[in-house]
């Protein structure tokens, strides 16, 4: 993957994330765990239905891959404030 590849894949990741994270404005205080992997999930269905991703398998797979690098770093946000990630439920 080229850097700019690299750099598109994250810039759409991030704005599917921002997307889902602005329908949904607070984290839930009493589970945030299951909140997060909800937004996850939310966030990597938005993806299915981009049509600029619709024929194109590598880009497809990039941002899969850069949504899951950005919840990653969330879920250890929440191990560091005492909570354990949600499983992946798909």
């Amino acid at each position: 993957m080229t850097e700019i590849e690299d750099l598109s894949a994250r810039l759409g990741a991030l704005e599917t994330v921002v997307g889902q994270l602005l329908t949904h404005l607070a984290v839930r205080t009493d589970d945030p765990p299951t909140w997060v992997a909800t937004r996850r999930v939310l966030a990597l269905h938005a993806m299915l239905d981009d049509p600029a991703l619709a024929g194109n398998l590598r880009a497809r797979r990039d941002m899969e891959s850069a949504i899951a690098g950005f919840f990653d770093q969330l879920d250890a946000a929440v191990e560091d404030y005492g909570g354990t990630p949600a499983p992946i439920r798909r």
